[in-house]
Parts: structure tokens; C-alpha cells; sequence
């Protein structure tokens, strides 16, 4: 190893994961000496004495703390989050010097915030105005939103020249179906966008809804992913309408054959749906990865794309099954034969004993799959059996009791029989937001061991 040069060396360890990074410091002090900044490529700050320690290390090193100025922390960070998927309030003095900090990190490229945000917004603005190439932002947002638009949302979203945004509220305030103007302000800054991900929830007695079209009608973006959830809103019967195209059909017919994911909002109850959505037979050709309510997968199935889809996601209609909707999601079901991950989103039932052995005999090749599950002893029975046909590498169930997680001894005897089983995870929701545990199956010659982490999502 000695005799590569240290910037072959440093390109090499850069194209590992950060486990194998943790690897590699083991096999010598002098391996470990080049492998540590690296460590750091994706910063993720859990609390306040991790924010200071990165601080103070990317200052110290910024005043010639290092021997070796390739191996400067701040020059291999990429990424900085901030939470860690947890609820944190930072102190508004760390922020401040980490902010002075910015300007050694040349090669950011992302941004995360999943954490309370600070009464003073400066890290925002100390982050747009130095570091130019931040092309990922993604902001997961706890604080509630309320009245229009002030200094501190345009701080927030001033972002400009974005390839990736992902935003999610907890409460946002939404006035005549249009968004922020800050928010659309920072979408149309970012024309080269190739994923966008709104998850907007909104607060009031009914909740209000953003539209869809009037966005569309005001930016132009073709996206890879899109992604629009929660409080977006959507006029169907409009939509359909051929010889009247709406900024969004506009949108989805001109750039079609480039979304390789989409997300449509759930559609609002009471409200007959039309029968089709008139689109041609060859839209989406390119699409992997959906999500939306169970019309919205029916009227998928009809594409010539269908087969190919590998990834779908059915988000809440209560109840989930009635109405003949059972027979619509098992024929769309049919049609997607290469479906290899399905996760069924709804909070008002159970998935039954028939349910999930219908699902099972129309997608037997899932490898990945989240339901409501219940905790009845019968149930919990046959559920394992039927799962036991499927290749199952991951299996999340939700709506058990609010801080239980799925017992010890239904994991271990699942792993048994789904000998491909990895990890089972149990995500339990609240108003607006929820609880991951994930339990990860570790397979040793003395038999099946279970590691257990939380996170909130």
C-alpha cells in the first residue's frame, strides 16, 4: 500500500460505503488515518455534542490542525444532516459557528433538516450564500406554519438551482389552494430539477388542499421522480378531459417518458371517479415505482407499462377493501407480474386472513411488503404461513398498539420460514408523524440473533 500514491488511495477509499470505511480503520493505524475524514461524507449531527465535535474539528483543521491537507474533513463532506431522524432542538450558537464553518466545505452538494427548526434562521442563509454547488435539499419540517408568507419561509426556501428537493410539513398554511409562494418560488429557480417530493400536511377543520394544476400552470420542470402527497390536490374529471388538457395532464404528456417514479395525492371520498383516465396506452413507459389510491393503480394496470412496474404503494381508502375495490386492486395486481415490493398504506383496517392470501397468489413475487397487521393469535398464525411463499427480504407491519413492537418470538419463527428474511420493521404513527423500529435478522451458525433500532419518520 505504500507505494500508491495518496491521492489513488484516497480515490479508491472514497468509492467505499462507510461500513466497510469502519472495516478498513481496523486493519492498521495508518489506514485508519486516511479512511476517518471519509467517515464523513455524509455528516449526520443526532444531538448537540456531535454538531460541536464536527465543528470544532473543521475549524481546527481550516487553522492548520492537520499534517496533511488531503485528509482536511471539510473537504470530503457532501452531505449534511441535521436530526437524524430524530426530534431535536439545536442550540442557535452551535449553528452560528458551524455556519462560519461553511465556507471550508467546498464540495457540499446536500442538504437534510428533520429537526425543530431555530428561531433564527442564519444556518439557511449561511448555507445558500456559501455554498454554490448545493444541488439535494431535503426538509422535514416539525414547526407548525401559520399566516403568509414572512422573512423567515423565504429564508428557508430560497434555495435556487435544486436537481433534488424533498419537503415535508407537519402543518402548513395553505390560503385559495395555492402553495407558498416561496416554495414555488424555489421550484421554478430550479428548472433542472430531476426530483420533487411535496408532502405538505396542512392544518384546519377541513384540512385545505393545494392544487396541483395552478403549480404546474407556473413552472416547468420535467422530473424523473415526482412525488405529491398529503394536502395536494388534484381535479380529476378535468384531468380526463382530452380536448381540454389541464396544466398537469400538459405536464405528464409532454414528459411521460422520462418518470421513472410518481406519487398522485389520495382522491377525496363521496365522489364518483371516471371510468377512465383517457390516457394513450404507451404513457410512463419508463415508470418503476408508484404510489396512489386504488383508482389511481387500476387505471395504471391498463398501461402497456403495467408488467414492468416493480414497486407500488397503495395509500389510505377506508376502508381499504369495500365497495368492490377488493376486485379492482387484485385484478391491477394481476397485471403488475413483476411487482417485487407492495406496501399498503390504511389506517382504518386490518389486512384479513382472505386479503393477504389473495394478494399472495396475485404477486408471488414480492421481496418487500408492508400491511396492517393484528396482533390476534389466529391471525398472527396464518399470516406467517401465507408469507411463508414469498421471497421475502423485508416485511414492515403498522397500527399495532402505539409503542409495541411485533414480539420476538413472531420474528424468530417468521425468519424461519421465509429463510430470505432480513428485516421486519413496525412503524406505529401519530397525528403527524410516526415511530420506525426496525428489528435487523442476523443469521450465525448458533442461530438467529435480533438487533433493534428506533428512528421517528
Amino acid at each position: 500500500m505504500s507505494v500508491l500514491p495518496l491521492e489513488l488511495l484516497l480515490l479508491i477509499f472514497d468509492e467505499a460505503p462507510v461500513q466497510t470505511l469502519t472495516s478498513l480503520s481496523l486493519c492498521s493505524h495508518q489506514i485508519r488515518i486516511l479512511v476517518f475524514p471519509l467517515r464523513y461524507r455524509h455528516a449526520v449531527f443526532k444531538n448537540n455534542k456531535e454538531l460541536s465535535q464536527f465543528r470544532s474539528r473543521v475549524i481546527s483543521e481550516a487553522n492548520g490542525g492537520t499534517l496533511i491537507d488531503e485528509l482536511r474533513v471539510a473537504d470530503h463532506v457532501r452531505h449534511l444532516e441535521f436530526g437524524g431522524g430524530s426530534v431535536l432542538v439545536y442550540e442557535e450558537d452551535e449553528l452560528d459557528l458551524l455556519a462560519s464553518a461553511l465556507q471550508h466545505m467546498k464540495a457540499l452538494r446536500g442538504f437534510t433538516w428533520s429537526a425543530l427548526l431555530p428561531e433564527n434562521p442564519a444556518i439557511f442563509s449561511a448555507v445558500q450564500a456559501t455554498c454554490k454547488g448545493i444541488q439535494n435539499i431535503s426538509l422535514h419540517l416539525w414547526n407548525d406554519f401559520y399566516g403568509d408568507e414572512d422573512d423567515y419561509m423565504s429564508t428557508l426556501f430560497g434555495f435556487k438551482g435544486l436537481t433534488r428537493l424533498d419537503i415535508s410539513t407537519r402543518w402548513m398554511f395553505v390560503d385559495n389552494e395555492i402553495l407558498p409562494s416561496s416554495i414555488v418560488d424555489m421550484i421554478r429557480a430550479s428548472p433542472n430539477l430531476i426530483s420533487l417530493d411535496l408532502s405538505l400536511d396542512t392544518d384546519g377543520d377541513p384540512h385545505p388542499k393545494w392544487d396541483i394544476d395552478t403549480l404546474f400552470r407556473s413552472v416547468d420542470i420535467a422530473p424523473t421522480t415526482l412525488r405529491l402527497r398529503k394536502a395536494a390536490d388534484l381535479d380529476l374529471h378535468a384531468f380526463t378531459d382530452s380536448t381540454k388538457p389541464t396544466p398537469f395532464r400538459s405536464f405528464l404528456l409532454s414528459h411521460h417518458d422520462k418518470i421513472t417514479s410518481l406519487a398522485l395525492p389520495a382522491l377525496q371520498e363521496g365522489f364518483a371517479h371516471p371510468p377512465s383516465l383517457n390516457l394513450p396506452p404507451d404513457t410512463l413507459p419508463v415508470l418503476r415505482e408508484f404510489e396512489g389510491a386504488i383508482y389511481w393503480c387500476s387505471q395504471l394496470s391498463k398501461l402497456r407499462v403495467a408488467p414492468k412496474l416493480e414497486s407500488l404503494t397503495v395509500v389510505s381508502e377506508r376502508p381499504l377493501f369495500d365497495n368492490g375495490k377488493c376486485d379492482m386492486f387484485l385484478e391491477a395486481l394481476r397485471a403488475f407480474s413483476s411487482l417485487k415490493a407492495l406496501h399498503i398504506f390504511n389506517e382504518e383496517a386490518f389486512l384479513s386472513a382472505e386479503d393477504l392470501k389473495a394478494i399472495v397468489e396475485n404477486a408471488p413475487h414480492l421481496e418487500s411488503f408492508t400491511f396492517a397487521f393484528d396482533r390476534d393469535e389466529t391471525a398472527v398464525s396464518y399470516h406467517r404461513s401465507q408469507l411463508s411463499c414469498l421471497n421475502l427480504r423485508a416485511l414492515a407491519v403498522h397500527r399495532l398498539p402505539y409503542g409495541r413492537i411485533v414480539s420476538e418470538e413472531f420474528i424468530r419463527t417468521l425468519a424461519q420460514y421465509c429463510t430470505s428474511l432480513v428485516t421486519v420493521e413496525h412503524l406505529s404513527y401519530r397525528r403527524h408523524y410516526g415511530i420506525s423500529w426496525v428489528v435487523t435478522i442476523l443469521r450465525k451458525e448458533g442461530g438467529i440473533e435480533l438487533e433493534v433500532s428506533q428512528t421517528y419518520i
